[in-house]
């Protein structure tokens, strides 16, 4: 399936209004709602975003702006355990991530094979491993690792005290980047595919050698939408993603 974010042409406004919808499935137990919450929570912090299943209880839907998350419309489905609900929901997604604990790592393809009868993109987000689990995941043929959610006691208790969760000094972007185009190019590559037709979406990482303001600046005066996402890669410092402006 392609990166290019759904168009909803039933916007009343003078552009059709762009889309992306992700869901987090999983095994019980696995921190679906956890990982939905922190999400959605931070989506929120930065545009309009809808929220369905067990994560409303935690984070609330946001419908106004202002928006610094490239104008695109999210929802964030925490689905019940069970391949099933990638079934259930399957014309109404893009990506779907599964949650995968060490415990689950053998119920990772079941949840892939649905996603592919689907043509829906798949991707994995681990909670609560070790080095010996990493290394159990690393050597079957999954899908990408989209994020790792390490043990964080902050998380628990705010989740157990019903408020929104967050990671302290971690970003769950990378989540976001996955959703909307996770393959980076040259700024030259991305700029070209913009004016090609050939990408809706482009992602150029910053680095010493091209730094967030510059990028920015570069796509903006081309005409384009810019927003920048962070991560917690270390050989970089964030993305800047790309989209053309909605017709």
């Amino acid at each position: 399936m392609s990166t290019t974010p759904t168009i909803d042409d039933s916007s009343s406004g003078e552009c059709s209004a762009l889309s992306r919808r992700i869901a987090f499935v999983g095994e019980d137990g696995v921190g679906k709602t956890t990982v939905a919450s922190l999400v959605a929570h931070r989506l929120a912090e930065r545009t309009a975003v809808q929220v369905t299943g067990e994560a409303t209880t935690l984070v609330s839907q946001r419908t106004t702006a202002p928006d610094t998350a490239l104008g695109i419309e999210w929802t964030v489905a925490d689905c019940p355990a069970g391949p099933e609900a990638i079934d259930e929901r399957a014309d109404a997604l893009d990506i779907v991530f599964v949650v995968v604990t060490p415990d689950t790592i053998d119920d990772i393809a079941s949840y892939e094979r649905r996603a592919a009868l689907y043509d829906i993109d798949c991707a994995l987000v681990t909670n609560r491993f070790d080095e010996s689990a990493r290394e159990r995941l690393r050597s079957i043929d999954s899908s990408p690792i989209a994020e790792r959610i390490p043990e964080c006691s902050e998380v628990s208790t705010a989740t157990a005290a019903g408020h929104p969760p967050s990671l302290p000094e971690r970003t769950i972007e990378a989540i976001l980047i996955e959703a909307l185009q996770p393959d980076a190019q040259s700024p030259e590559e991305a700029l070209d595919a913009l004016d090609q037709g050939n990408r809706s979406i482009v992602n150029v990482e910053v680095d010493p050698e091209y730094d967030a303001a510059s990028l920015v600046e570069r796509f903006e005066q081309a005409g384009y939408r810019v927003a920048k996402f962070d991560c917690n890669c270390r050989c970089h410092d964030g993305h800047v993603l790309v989209r053309i402006p909605a017709q």
